[in-house]
């Protein structure tokens, strides 16, 4: 036991090294992490909102379900389960009293330990020794894919357990051990659904390869199988309390069902690139200057490197002396491989939506297992296939780029000559590890090699993002501290200007490039403010109808980036204030009058004084249709736009030719409350995205709501005085919950069953021997 325990402490001592190398050009220039590509845009704002909603629980224990300052108002608990709600390091992060960015960098080494050890894990279930533990150990800790990824908190959560999910299938064929898989299940999926559904997708490939493997035939595959089947499922069930909400709340996401049929990629650049993408640390130039650009974020990121140890020992498949273990692995890996060639098998591993690399994951884990297999057996290796693999990677990277340079016809090779310079440095390391294998040196020789290659390559992508970045704590400090000092001080002052906003709900226009100066579309979140633009692929889904009949709402073009300067809109939207540094960037439309112009030492704040209220009643409609033929999405703030189907239902509760407010408005956590005094019944639509979530009551009985005016909320309501009494709970969060606890109890059935096996067995043995 203790010389386990030492070689987990030398493991970990070589991982924290690693780590301070590649994260030295930070801790030495004493920067805050933001490399990323959403850790400064998305990361800090919904991490912020998530710690704000946990410490309102402690205050108020009302469950973290509903976000007032999430972009119009959000589902955060259903939404936010891809980014944080079941990630354990989000909690472990709360409880590290330091800033953000440290904390995320504190989590990501932390990751990285994980990494290290599940990975040391699984090898040890493959019956690795402990030298070969330690180099793949070391080659999946810092693979192109958990350094690429590394600045997506959650992603990287996954890949770290994500060994455990294969030491526990590989348990249950060699030992028949059951009850390691349904609880490393539920940790997954709680981590990332996203992962998980693409984890599930291959493991019906993997079982089946690794079945073949340790079986002597296919005699109990169906009972073994279902079994394994039932495992997954109890684990599945256990998450039913995040995963159900979640499920109702994504696929109702325009990005799922966008499944590509695209047999081949449309650029050779792409195939190229994974040609030579096993061979270079590839995560360095991706978004620079790269010889294999796509534009697209999707194809750009191809994850395969995971030292050239590891590609100079794969193709040893190929002349593997069992023949069975070749035979099988070789179908197996082209299989997998059939992912990287054609798009409409990557969109399939990805939920159907647009196809992607990020599956590659399954792929580099894969790959390492596989290289440690004849690292075990090194001095068997097939001299010949060394030489021969060494060869031909020689030559693709010296003839890849001028290659792809020459089907492009774009840039001419000197603009590549960073890229160049990685692929020569390459070169110099695959020849180096070719070397020591065909002299048979010593392990402690290759690991040497893949510490120092991972540490050179890993500082150089950090060292390069810092200098593009050029972040600073102090510019940080700044950005979030433009309209306050302390949390809340930008709401007292709003409602000390009108005592009447304390009974009312109202939205802020702020302009990016001014008051957040660029740095992110989710300042509303920092400042306690509701706001009028995002940057976030989970917003509330009913907005998608907004995105059809008002196509400005988009920035720069995104599906997921919303800036709303609509004043139509923006009027609909309940928006009372607006914060500028200049009169020109008030939206044109809408009667601003100044309140002052020295907020916070010169800030400009005027009021809208066309201001509509949260809630409004109507008394005309038109079904989209009529909206969009006839122009009318600058009318929202008084025509009800609704679906055909639901028109005679709306109308017919239009019998007020008055239009009033909701008012005495109180809204805190999941609920909000309201009056609205009407001389006939009429239907109040509320600037509020429509979720199904929302229970609402119109004094005290449970109304009907409907999805209107490009996906918010409205319902009737009564003659007289209305008492409004709104409360949210995710869809599927009661159900969900009693899935979860049939989970929990199926899986200490299990437990208890495996116990009482385990124990009878034992006396059995006994009984024996006696």
């Amino acid at each position: 036991m203790l010389i386990k325990r030492n070689k987990l402490v030398l493991l970990s001592a070589i991982i924290i090294l690693i780590s301070l190398i590649i994260f030295s050009p930070y801790l030495i220039n004493n920067m805050p992490l933001t490399y990323g590509t959403d850790i400064k845009p998305q990361w800090f704002e919904f991490y912020t909102e998530f710690k704000n909603l946990i410490i309102q629980f402690f205050e108020t224990k009302q469950l973290p379900f509903y976000s007032w300052n999430l972009f119009l108002g959000n589902n955060f608990f259903a939404s936010k389960s891809y980014y944080l709600m079941g990630d354990i390091f989000s909690y472990i992060g709360l409880l590290i009293p330091m800033n953000f960015f440290d904390v995320a960098q504190i989590l990501e080494v932390i990751k990285f330990l994980v990494s290290g050890w599940t990975m040391y894990y699984l090898l040890g279930c493959y019956k690795h020794n402990t030298k070969v533990k330690f180099i793949g150990s070391i080659a999946y800790t810092f693979s192109s894919w958990a350094i690429f990824y590394s600045g997506q908190l959650s992603f990287l959560s996954f890949y770290c357990w994500m060994p455990l999910y294969f030491a526990s299938i590989e348990l249950y064929l060699r030992k028949g051990k059951k009850l390691m898989f349904p609880f490393i299940c539920m940790i997954l999926l709680f981590t990332n659904f996203y992962f998980f559904y693409t984890l599930s997708f291959f493991t019906p490939i993997y079982y089946i390869y690794r079945y073949s493997l340790l079986k002597d035939n296919f005699k109990n595959f169906i009972k073994d199988t279902l079994v394994l089947i039932g495992c997954y499922l109890l684990g599945v069930f256990m998450t039913g309390v995040l995963t159900l909400p979640t499920m109702a709340y994504i696929l109702q996401n325009d990005r799922v069902g966008q499944f590509s049929l695209k047999l081949f990629f449309e650029q050779p650049s792409i195939y190229l690139h994974e040609l030579c993408a096993r061979l270079v640390p590839n995560y360095i130039y991706i978004y620079r200057t790269n010889v294999f650009e796509t534009t697209a974020h999707t194809t750009r990121e191809l994850c395969l490197y995971s030292g050239t140890l590891t590609a100079v020992l794969l193709p040893q498949i190929f002349s593997d002396k069992d023949k069975n273990f070749r035979k099988v692995t070789l179908i197996f890996y082209v299989i997998l491989n059939l992912f990287l060639l054609f798009p409409f098998l990557s969109s399939m591993a990805h939920g159907f939506s647009d196809p992607t690399f990020r599956w590659t994951m399954i792929l580099i884990l894969v790959q390492i297992s596989t290289v440690c297999h004849y690292l075990e057996n090194i001095n068997q290796l097939n001299i010949k296939n060394l030489k021969i693999t060494m060869g031909i990677s020689i030559f693709v990277l010296i003839a890849v780029i001028p290659l792809t340079v020459f089907l492009s016809k774009g840039n001419t090779i000197s603009a590549y000559r960073n890229q160049i310079l990685l692929f020569l440095s390459a070169i110099i390391f695959l020849v180096i590890n070719t070397w020591l294998l065909l002299n048979k040196k010593s392990y402690i020789w290759l690991l040497t090699v893949l510490c120092i290659e991972y540490s050179i390559s890993g500082f150089t992508l950090y060292y390069s993002r810092m200098r593009s970045e050029g972040i600073t704590y102090e510019f940080i400090e700044s950005v979030t501290h433009v309209l306050q000092e302390k949390d809340n001080d930008l709401n007292a002052f709003l409602e000390n200007i009108e005592p009447i906003n304390y009974l009312q709900y109202y939205r802020t226009y702020i302009p990016l490039e001014s008051i957040y100066w660029n740095f992110s579309h989710n300042m509303s979140l920092m400042v306690q403010l509701q706001g009028t633009m995002t940057y976030d692929s989970t917003y509330a889904p009913s907005f998608n109808k907004m995105k059809e009949i008002a196509l400005e709402v988009k920035d720069y073009d995104s599906e997921w980036i919303f800036n709303i300067k609509n004043p139509d809109i923006l009027q609909f939207l309940s928006v009372k204030y607006a914060i500028v540094t200049n009169p020109s960037e008030l939206p044109e439309g809408l009667s601003w009058r100044l309140l002052t112009d020295n907020y916070r030492s010169g800030l400009l704040v005027y009021r809208n004084d066309d201001y509509r209220s949260l809630g409004t009643t109507y008394n005309q409609i038109s079904t989209y249709e009529e909206i969009e033929s006839a122009k009318l999405i600058t009318h929202l703030s008084d025509i009800v736009a609704c679906e055909s189907s639901d028109l005679m239902e709306i109308q017919n509760m239009m019998n007020s030719n008055h239009s009033v407010e909701l008012e005495n408005i109180a809204y805190q956590g999941n609920y909000l409350t309201g009056t609205c005094n009407t001389d006939e019944s009429s239907f109040l639509v509320l600037s509020l995205p429509y979720d199904e979530g929302w229970r609402v009551f119109v004094n005290g009985q449970n109304v009907k709501t409907y999805s209107v005016n490009g996906g918010f909320v409205g319902f009737g309501i009564e003659a007289g005085n209305n008492q409004i009494e709104m409360y949210f709970t995710p869809v599927g969060f009661k159900q969900g919950a009693i899935i979860s606890l049939i989970g929990i109890m199926g899986y200490v059935a299990l437990i208890i069953h495996e116990k009482l096996k385990t124990r009878n067995s034992r006396r059995y043995k006994n009984e024996q021997s006696i």
